[in-house]
């Protein structure tokens, strides 16, 4: 298929070939005749970019505007070359304060005093193009990248980490704290900043193994446990093996197609953009009904591709803790899919849509009676080796463990040993295999960020760690502090954990209508499960309709509490700092997830990577909650980092997340 910017420009093209066809002839169309045809031509142009405005704003297609800019763009050209030819009829009339007529000595198609018509024009062009050129080289949204010794690092110094609390000098975080300011927004940063590199089209939405030996899939079917349930642990302590229709449920509930709209596959699980990078792989040990072996799973037919026998080697997925799990879960993200709109920014939403369909996951495994767990150390090149993927256009974010047995308590995952331990080393990240060293540099920063928050375990890895879910209605017993609010006591919700999750869509628009307060305290009841791979996330809200609780900016506490930090209407804040997004300024309530910056760097630049995993986890459970209530939601990742952190106060920390909530318009 011809690049969408080709289709939109064909008119113009078309118009070119033929006016260039009239020259040649001798027959060139006069300046009342191409005022004409260009008139024409913006009419049509003026007509489909307004239709596809508010074509996809009324189905809340945001995704699939750039239709709408293209033809925006090809308007404004339209009404640039209209104006020129018209200058002159301006300018004489400014003059006159009367039409003019053109005298009969004036050479056809020359403007004031004789001047060619179109010298203005391709002159106006000219600069425009001048300037297009210098921008792709100023401020190039590059970083700096040196090879050494199989591994890639940025430049950087400790005055990158001026904004994060004392950062700077942590061990193998400086890759981060440099990725994060290059793709950190602000009202400036457009005009000083421009892609690094040339992200391309848009790649196919989906990827296929013509040529392998599919399983087909049964189709999902609803199951019974309620999703406030499946959050909290699995549905009961059967020893029984995975079937297959089961394993079929937990894929769908992740990464399946729930619904057709617009031309879009929409999923399971949000992405930014509607675009989708994540994909799914199973190393299958033990499962009734599938053999023994490497699979992907193909959303868009729900079935899998047979890729291979599992390694001979035991370590050879590069994840020594899931030696003995029935199934691992892989979740890899063909970067260009958000890069090409997104840019830089791209591994933050990239990882954050990995977050999202991971709790996605876990709650369909705990459904299957499995226990699902996210390890938080594993090899990325060991694995990308394994399922015959490069490791930087794809690359591995996360493994999910699904056991029949029960956790073992252990301490928190994201607190890792120091790099350089006997449990595992993070001294430098995996280089990409079969790539050669300075391939990771290929998708510019999203390549480099991806790899320095890599891990390299050594042949003999640890065992495995794994966290169990706090009770429903367990929360800390910590006295709270002055001025904070006890939330009344969560509802329960019957809503099934399949049911709510196949009906969950993003919904931007809202009525004026206040969120109930013990449905409020639900959603946020719901949320605090422990964490998963970070716990350095922190919950502020925006409140601006809540019944029984005064407008104003609230943080959520542990002991299921709210503890004002400042009272008034910051909704019009909100709305500005999320690059002025009507889905946060009307929102009942926003949630605003940050990272305290120390805490999560503390052992290196893996944290980084925990961090955006763990506020998508903690969003969806927000999302998922929304639906259980009968309200609506929908996560935001474009916003103004500074004003963010303003937003909440958080000094110190780095805004991740914003999502919105509130009665959805009919």
């Amino acid at each position: 298929m011809a690049p969408k910017i080709l289709w939109v420009a064909l008119p113009l093209l078309l118009y070119a070939v033929w006016l260039a066809a009239m020259r040649w002839r001798g027959r060139t169309p006069g300046r009342l005749a191409l005022n004409v045809h260009t008139s024409v031509l913006l009419l049509c142009y003026l007509l489909s970019t307004a239709g596809l405005g508010v074509f996809w704003v009324a189905n809340q297609q945001l995704p699939v505007f750039d239709w709408h800019y293209l033809f925006g763009y090809a308007t404004l050209l339209l009404v640039f070359i209209h104006l020129c030819f018209n200058l002159p009829l301006v300018l004489n009339w400014l003059r006159s304060r009367a039409p003019a007529a053109r005298p009969a000595s004036a050479p056809a198609g020359a403007g004031p005093r004789g001047a060619p018509a179109l010298g203005m024009p391709l002159a106006v062009l000219a600069a425009l193009a001048a300037a297009y050129f210098l921008g792709l080289r100023h401020g190039a949204g590059d970083l700096p990248l040196h090879v050494d010794a199989g591994t890639a690092s940025l430049a950087g110094n400790a005055g990158d980490a001026a904004n994060t609390g004392g950062t700077g000098s942590i061990g193998g975080a400086a890759p981060v704290l440099r990725y994060h300011a290059l793709s950190s927004e602000s009202r400036s940063s457009v005009f000083l900043r421009a892609p690094g590199i040339e992200w391309g089209d848009a790649p196919e939405p989906f990827k296929r193994y013509p040529n392998a030996r599919h399983v087909a899939l049964p189709a999902a079917s609803p199951a019974s446990q309620p999703l406030q349930a499946a959050m909290r642990g699995p549905a009961s302590a059967s020893q029984r093996r995975l079937r297959l229709d089961q394993l079929a449920q937990i894929l769908f509930l992740g990464a399946g197609v729930t619904e057709h709209r617009g031309g879009r596959a929409l999923r399971a699980a949000p992405s930014s953009g509607a675009l989708f990078p994540s994909e799914l792989y199973v190393a299958a040990r033990d499962i009734d009904g599938l053999a023994p072996g490497l699979y992907h799973y193909g959303p868009e037919q729900h079935r899998l591709a047979w890729i291979g026998p599992l390694p001979a080697a035991e370590d050879a997925l590069g994840a020594p803790a899931a030696r003995d799990a029935d199934a691992l879960l892989v979740l890899s993200a063909i970067f260009r899919r958000t890069g090409y709109k997104y840019h830089n920014r791209a591994y933050r939403y990239a990882t954050a849509d990995a977050g999202h369909l991971l709790e996605n996951l876990r709650i369909a495994g705990h459904q299957a009676g499995m226990h699902a767990t996210l390890l938080p150390q594993f090899d990325e090149a060991l694995a990308a080796r394994a399922l015959a993927i490069d490791g930087v256009e794809e690359g591995v974010l996360a493994m999910m463990a699904l056991r029949r047995y029960g956790p073992v308590p252990a301490s928190m995952p994201g607190a890792a040993p120091q790099p350089g331990s006997q449990e595992y080393s993070a001294a430098a990240p995996a280089s990409p295999v079969p790539q050669a060293p300075q391939a990771s540099s290929a998708l510019g920063a999203t390549g480099v960020i991806h790899r320095a928050t890599s891990l390299r375990l050594p042949p003999r890895a640890g065992g495995h760690t794994e966290t169990a879910a706090q009770p429903y209605g367990s929360f800390a017993a910590d006295a709270l502090p002055p001025g904070a609010l006890r939330l009344p006591a969560p509802l329960a919700a019957p809503a099934s954990a399949h049911a709510v999750i196949a009906q969950r869509r993003s919904v931007r628009r809202y009525t004026s209508g206040p969120v109930p307060l013990a449905a409020l305290s639900t959603i946020l009841a719901d949320m605090a499960q422990r964490p998963q791979l970070s716990e350095a996330i922190r919950i502020d809200l925006v409140v601006n309709r809540v019944a029984g609780l005064a407008p104003g900016l609230y943080r959520y506490l542990p002991q299921h509490a709210l503890l004002p930090v400042a009272k008034g209407d910051f909704a019009a804040r909100a709305r500005q700092a999320a690059l002025a997004q009507d889905v946060i300024g009307d929102a009942a309530v926003v949630l605003v997830l940050s990272v305290d910056t120390g805490r999560a760097l503390a052992h290196g630049a893996r944290g980084y990577r925990h961090a955006f995993l763990e506020a998508g986890l903690v969003g969806e459970r927000w999302l998922l909650g929304a639906i259980a209530q009968g309200l609506a939601a929908c996560p935001v990742g474009a916003f103004y980092d500074d004003e963010a952190a303003a937003l909440v106060q958080a000094r110190g920390r780095w805004v991740l997340h914003f999502a919105a909530l509130g009665q959805p318009a009919r």
